[in-house]
């Protein structure tokens, strides 16, 4: 299709632009070094690919650098360089090497070993990164970038002959790279440009200050020192340092040749003796050839605007959702007119219609949501890769302006005008922006009017802020594309739009539009995938609820807070000085940095594995969980970690977030998890750990009203029991039904230890077993979570399964027919993509294996419980209790009781949670009073 490009210039312009343009500088792209960085990059911290299993990692990073190199420098010649599968000249050159000779410590003396050939180690492409590389060129043809290769020649000479011929031209040349071979085509005229880090410039200083050499001297450097990525040989045992001594004082590696006895180094001068040949023909490997047959073509290299209707193609078929967001403005026009100032009688229109047909509105809140986003920028545009790690998200102004929308809620009035939009029978659809008038108000109010929002929830607490009280039948567009795409980053209107090919939202109406249009398409979808019952039982139902709960809010005693302040305060400085002391010297804990220089430079402790080029030492939990075994100062930063995350996350930061009345209220997102379980922010709620002394120290803050008590409501074991149901196993389902203890069952039957001999820790260790079953774990994590041998873990297991058949056949059966369908589903129709389930990398398979397998447990433990709350906040109304139900955290409900009403609550709620399913188990709920959430019996 046609692309969109600049206005035609007549031809005294076009002489001007054109004289101007000749000198422009010429960017050309070393793309396979990029594709791979970022390729390897995602593949450790966020592994991507769509619903149907397409992986996308490397595609995602690689069309965000193009985007942020336009954005940064707005390059008017551009080009991707590519390699040529095949053989190169530099193969039959290889060839004449025959043999090397190395250092053999063992023989102490030089020895023949046969040369496999250039590049012979180098691994074949990863499956999954090379089903990428048609995306990736896809996307540079629909960014209208040309693609240049050479057959018989690599990437790096097609960038040198075009580099050459342009500087020769009288332009500049920035080659986008971030590999060193790079180097040795620096001159005044040409540069590397190394966008991962920081759009770093090297120029002929530069090179000097990274390598000691300057660029014509680069060559002599690698042909002593080798590549060992391209199977260049060099001199056996001169690296990285000698290569650059030798040369600094030779001159050049024929003259370190030449001059070999005169190199004091006994190793080095051998080395030099011995491969006198192989030397010299590396230097020629490593040499770029600036003479390819390829002529400059600075006219097809001229930037234009994208082809954005093959984008978007592109973009929909990979789901990248903000970079069809961004796209979406010049793509599609809106179905309806959108009035901002509409006249006396469209309005008039509007009221005659919305009563009998029902109406999609939208806040001013979701406008300016969307001009926020159009104008700042996708979150992934921003994504960058550093020097071998991926780099989350950089936060936006929208990311600011939701978590101020947020903390917000139900405390300030904001919008008072509404975009509306509705749909009568063979009259157009009029989307209007009106104000907040008593008529609307009635309108939204009434409850046999039905309304279609996004976002029930948020809109509800705008609207109370506004003395308004939504009623009717209510379709939230959001949790329909939540049912149908659990697996998204985000469900917002913007997003949800964009995904389906809808105009994206960009004003009041355009928002409202947007949901009316959205209203039909996502239904079907919704019952075509038999999540209907998902949809109207669970989800729907649950938004009042949960808005009661976050409008109730949880009492907070401020004066516990400040005394655990400060005895928080206490502990990490005490904690801080113990670690100096170790360290014998005072530094500061919180940077990874300096903390990896004390631990591992200063006191030569065993350093963790290194990953990437940019030999980065690791302090994570892991490492240093590690270390802690030997380690006192491993352990004091552990310690002084988990003291510093809940003296900030939680001690100080709930003081600040409570209203008058000394009450905080969480925000709980009731679609952003792919389990289908809630999430809560501002402040989050469900991660205050409570396994730790500490962390229950924290929940003696949260307390009861005078007259009031806390009653928690927390599942049994739900998980297991869910397991029990699903895998029928008889061993287990009994243990169930007749009330005997599970773990102590497992320490009999996979340790062999009889019950009345168990003690704590081996029912523990029997837990850990049960737990881990459940969500998959391997041999290599049991044997870490329990501090035993890999082979030890590994009998566990296997005992484990022999005794517990009916689990592994449920497990094996799960993710069969996972690789068959795609996907799982909870004991209540919500459905889940496994989109890696067939991935051929075994890392990414395993986690899918292993999220197929807990997903059906945890996702129906996840929905039982958000029955239950619906069917407790029914009877609490039914009853006229003044009972509120406060917080969900995982498998637990609290409660905020009056003392009065303390025997008619348990009832009903006991009765709820355990009857909510009936199971092949029974369903067991624990409660109990308190006055804080520490202290309950």
């Amino acid at each position: 299709m046609a692309s969109i490009r600049a206005p035609l210039l007549d031809s005294h312009s076009m002489t001007a632009e054109t004289e101007v343009a000749s000198k422009q500088p010429v960017f050309l792209l070393d793309t396979m070094s990029f594709i791979f960085r970022a390729y390897h990059a995602m593949q450790r911290s966020r592994p991507m690919s769509t619903r149907s299993g397409l992986p996308t990692a490397a595609t995602y990073v690689f069309v965000n650098m193009i985007t942020k190199l336009r954005a940064d420098f707005a390059p008017h010649y551009l080009a991707a360089v590519f390699d040529v599968s095949g053989a190169v000249f530099r193969d039959a050159k290889a060839q004449e090497i025959g043999v090397l000779r190395r250092w053999s410590s063992k023989d102490k003396a030089f020895v023949e070993i046969s040369y496999e050939g250039y590049k012979a180690q180098r691994e074949a492409m990863p499956e999954d990164l090379a089903r990428q590389l048609p995306y990736i060129r896809r996307s540079l043809e629909a960014l209208h970038i040309p693609i240049l290769e050479a057959a018989g020649f690599e990437a790096d000479d097609v960038i040198g002959t075009l580099a050459r011929q342009a500087s020769e031209e009288g332009h500049e040349v920035f080659i986008v790279s971030g590999d060193k071979d790079m180097m040795q085509l620096i001159n005044e005229h040409v540069r590397v440009l190394n966008p991962q880090k920081d759009n770093l410039v090297i120029d002929p200083a530069k090179v000097i200050e990274i390598l000691g050499v300057p660029p014509q001297q680069v060559i002599d450097v690698m042909a002593l020192r080798g590549d060992t990525i391209d199977n260049v040989p060099g001199a056996p045992g001169i690296g990285d340092k000698g290569s650059v001594e030798l040369i600094q004082q030779f001159g050049s590696v024929e003259a370190v040749l030449d001059r070999a006895e005169e190199v004091k180094r006994k190793t080095y001068r051998e080395s030099l003796q011995q491969n006198r040949e192989t030397v010299l023909l590396s230097k020629e490997l490593v040499t770029i050839d600036c003479n390819v047959p390829i002529e400059l073509d600075l006219a097809q290299m001229q930037t234009t605007d994208p082809d954005l209707e093959a984008a978007r193609e592109l973009f929909t078929e990979l789901e990248f959702t903000s970079m069809l967001r961004d796209l979406a403005p010049g793509i599609k026009k809106p179905t309806a007119e959108l009035i901002e100032d509409p006249a006396a009688e469209q309005i008039t229109a509007f009221f005659a219609a919305a009563p009998k047909h029902g109406f999609a509105f939208a806040l001013d809140k979701d406008a300016r949501l969307a001009r926020s986003e159009s104008s700042s920028g996708s979150t992934e545009t921003n994504a960058e890769v550093a020097e071998e790690e991926a780099l989350p998200p950089m936060p936006t102004l929208l990311d600011a302006f939701e978590a101020a929308e947020e903390s917000q809620v139900g405390k300030e009035a904001t919008p008072e005008y509404l975009g509306v939009s509705v749909k009568a029978d063979d009259k157009p659809e009029l989307a209007l922006r009106l104000q907040l008038t008593p008529q609307l108000r009635t309108l939204l109010e009434n409850e046999q009017v039905p309304k279609f929002v996004h976002d029930w929830k948020s809109t509800s607490h705008h609207l109370s802020a506004l003395g308004v009280t939504l009623r009717g039948p209510i379709t939230d567009t959001m949790l329909l594309s939540y049912a149908l795409n659990p697996t998204h980053a985000t469900q917002s209107l913007i997003d949800v739009a964009a995904r389906a090919g809808q105009p994206v939202p960009a004003s009041l109406p355009g928002a409202a539009h947007a949901i009316q249009t959205l209203t039909p398409t996502l239904r079907k979808e919704v019952e075509e995938h038999k999540l209907t019952s998902v949809y109207e039982t669970i989800d729907l139902p649950l938004v009042p609820v949960l808005f009661r709960m976050e409008s109730s809010g949880v009492r907070i005693h401020l004066g516990a807070l400040d005394e655990l302040s400060q005895r928080f305060g206490s502990e990490i400085h005490r904690v801080s000085e113990r670690i100096f002391i170790l360290a014998d010297r005072r530094f500061n804990i919180n940077s990874p940095k300096q903390l990896g220089e004390v631990l591992f430079t200063h006191m030569g402790l065993p350093k963790p594995l290194i990953y990437g080029k940019g030999k980065k030492i690791s302090t994570a939990q892991d490492v240093l969980e590690n270390l802690a075994e030997e380690h006192e100062i491993a352990q004091l930063v552990i310690e002084f970690r988990h003291l510093a995350k809940l003296k900030s996350n939680y001690v100080d930061a709930l003081p600040l977030l409570v209203d008058k009345d000394s009450r905080v209220h969480t925000t709980f997102n009731a679609a952003s998890t792919a389990t289908g379980r809630l999430s809560s922010v501002n402040p989050n709620l469900q991660n205050i750990p409570i396994r730790t002394e500490l962390g229950r120290e924290i929940r003696a803050a949260f307390v009861a009203a005078p007259g009031y008590r806390l009653l928690s409501a927390d599942y049994s074991q739900i998980e297991l029991r869910l397991m029990a149901h699903f895998s029928e196993d008889p061993l287990l389902a009994d243990a169930y039904r007749t009330g005997r203890d599970i773990h102590t069952l497992t320490a009999s039957e996979v340790f062999g230890i009889s019950p009345d001999k168990m003690d704590k820790h081996t029912r523990a260790r029997a837990k850990a077993v049960n737990f881990g079953i459940v969500y998959g774990i391997s041999a290599f994590g049991l044997a870490a979570q329990l501090s035993i041998p890999q082979g030890e873990a590994k009998l566990y297991i296997e005992r484990y399964f022999a005794r517990y058949a009916g689990v592994k056949s449920f497990i094996d059966r799960t993710i069969e027919e996972t690789r068959k369908q795609g996907y799982v589903r909870t004991l209540f129709g919500r459905m889940r993509p496994i989109p890696d389930i067939e991935s051929r990398n075994a890392n990414q398979r395993g986690f899918a294996e292993r999220t197929a397998i807990n997903t059906p447990l945890q996702g129906t433990a996840a929905d039982m419980i958000k029955l239950a709350m619906i069917a407790i906040d029914r009877k609490l109304a039914e009853h006229k209790l003044r009972t509120r139900m406060v917080l969900q955290v995982h498998d637990e409900l609290l409660f905020e009781v009056p003392e009065d009403e303390e025997d008619a609550i348990v009832p009903i709620v006991k009765d709820s949670m355990e009857n909510v399913v009936t199971l092949k188990v029974p369903i067991e709920a624990d409660l109990s009073f308190g006055h804080n959430w520490r202290d309950m019996e």
